[in-house]
């Protein structure tokens, strides 16, 4: 604006100069001569007035921009005109500011991408929250905390079998370890389990991510096995999983020393792997050689939206050189307080009778099972079935085992169930547990029933059928923090709970739980 105005103003007095002019009659200088706005044929007129204008003042063409925005600017050269030099003084100083102006705004650019630098740098160095996770600025390098606290309350009622149940607390899980990135495309994982005045070694692996929706995962980690076992304890819904999943589970899945590779989008993944056994396990010259399984899983989520679900899935495992040539099939009724089984069946060789000496116990096991899940806003349902054959040697007969459960929720306050990668993922309640606020967290109502078959009257005439009722109430005071409690009815026919003699107490166990859970991860 003030270069227009400028212009506009050197045009008019270029006009008015003769005029102004203290001795209009005095001969030009020799500086006006050599002057580039002055014309050298003629005395100073209108005339010359619009040619210097034109020629030579600069006052109509636009000043280049100065790289070197800290140098000195040139005085302007002098034509003998008073007002143009004046003018021209001014249009030097006017450039003048803008050079120095653009040299601060450079500097105040460059100032500002390196606060930004700095902040990115501290904002990846440290990301806060209930485990902070330390990075570096590249994304390079991660290191996470984890863990996971549960304490357990239950009192059992005994309604048939005799059995004396032991009412009390439990440290159900104390678990602590790391996960991390190293050099981008590496991810790590290491977590021990404190339980029961010992130690276990959970996971232990690495993966591999530098493929397109492909990840390769070496070491001890969970096998491919169902949505309740794939997905993390301390997300599942009730306080244990389905007694099938853990039962069947136990044979040829869980957490075992091994590699997969996996094919991951956000609708659908395909999993497949070679184990071992876990790395609990000791072997010397006497023991038999490590048993190995091939284990697969497969989930598809045709919807997968905030509040909108379907998922789908099967899973299934072979299992050959079992330790011992022998398998138990047990679990407790949906909760660890009391170590009492509902159900138990141990397939091992045959020490007496008739195949006395010709067998050598279990050959192998085969696994599998189907999983699905719907969760329609505060609304959800999900299910899994198993079947289990288990095969021994010679002529002595095989088992076959199954299992479901089935359970709805519904959240009170309105949230919704997640999943994420084929899993359960973590509830977020609207708001946090905050009294002060009005504020009580998340609400959510469950119902399960649950039944493992271990009949198979191939093996003996007996049934051995265990089921149970649950419900369910989850507080979630916030992301990391949850009390849950379960009401669990249940009862298992021809079970170790029901204590002789057979005349008093029947056949079938029958009993009540009353289980509380406090639980805090990150």
């Amino acid at each position: 604006m003030i270069r227009k105005i400028l212009l506009g103003s050197a045009s008019t007095l270029a006009f008015a100069a003769p005029l102004l002019a203290q001795t209009p009659t005095e001969p030009t200088s020799q500086s006006a001569i050599d002057a580039p706005l002055t014309d050298t044929n003629a005395q100073t007129s209108d005339a010359t007035g619009r040619d210097a204008a034109a020629q030579g003042s600069g006052l109509d063409t636009a000043v280049p921009a100065d790289d070197n925005a800290g140098a000195p600017v040139a005085a302007p050269v002098k034509t003998g005109n008073a007002v143009l030099d004046r003018l021209n003084e001014l249009e030097a100083k006017i450039n003048a500011l803008e050079a120095r102006n653009r040299q601060l705004e450079a500097d105040a650019a460059e100032t500002a991408t390196r606060v930004q630098k700095v902040e990115v740098r501290a904002a990846k160095g440290v990301q806060p929250g209930v485990a902070p996770t330390f990075g570096d600025p590249t994304d390079s390098f991660s290191f996470h905390p984890r863990g996971t606290f549960q304490l357990d309350w239950a009192g059992y009622h005994s309604r048939a079998g005799g059995y004396d149940y032991n009412n009390g607390t439990d440290i159900r899980r104390g678990r602590f370890g790391f996960d991390g990135t190293a050099w981008k495309v590496w991810k790590y994982r290491i977590e021990a389990e404190f339980v029961k005045n010992s130690v276990n070694l959970l996971d232990a692996y690495v993966q591999y991510t530098g493929f397109k929706n492909i990840v390769l995962t070496v070491g001890q980690h969970k096998a491919p096995y169902g949505l309740e076992a794939n997905s993390t304890d301390a997300l599942n819904t009730f306080l244990e999983r389905g007694m099938f999943t853990n039962a069947f589970g136990a044979v040829g899945a869980e957490r075992r020393v091994g590699a997969n590779v996996a094919y991951i989008t956000n609708n659908l993944t395909a999993t497949v792997g070679v184990y071992g056994a876990g790395e609990g396990v000791q072997r010397n010259a006497t023991t038999p050689d490590e048993a190995y399984s091939v284990n697969g899983r497969v989930t598809y989520e045709p919807i997968l939206d905030t509040g909108r679900v379907v998922h789908v899935g099967a899973s299934a495992f072979h299992v050959s050189q079992i330790a011992g040539n022998s398998v138990t099939l047990s679990d407790r009724p949906g909760t660890r307080v009391d170590g009492g089984v509902i159900e138990s069946v141990v397939l091992g060789p045959v020490t007496t009778g008739p195949a006395a000496g010709r067998t050598q116990g279990v050959r192998d096991a085969t696994y599998w099972g189907t999983e699905g899940a719907v969760v329609f806003g505060p609304f959800s349902a999900q299910g899994e079935y198993g079947h289990l054959s288990v095969n021994r040697y010679g002529s002595v007969a095989s088992g076959n085992f199954d299992g479901f459960y089935g359970f709805a929720t519904f959240f009170l306050t309105g949230e919704s169930r997640v999943f994420k990668g084929g899993v359960v993922d973590r509830i977020k309640p609207f708001n946090d547990f905050n009294p002060a606020g009005g504020h009580w967290g998340a609400f959510e109502l469950g119902v399960r029933y649950d039944r493992m078959d271990l009949t198979d009257h191939a093996i003996s005439p007996l049934s051995r059928l265990a089921t149970s009722w649950t419900g369910g109430l989850n507080w979630y005071l916030n992301p990391n923090t949850r009390f849950i409690f379960n009401y669990i009815r249940f009862k298992g026919a021809n079970s170790p709970l029901v204590v002789a003699p057979v005349a008093t107490f029947g056949t079938t166990a029958k009993g009540d739980a009353y289980a509380t859970r406090l639980q805090f991860d990150f």
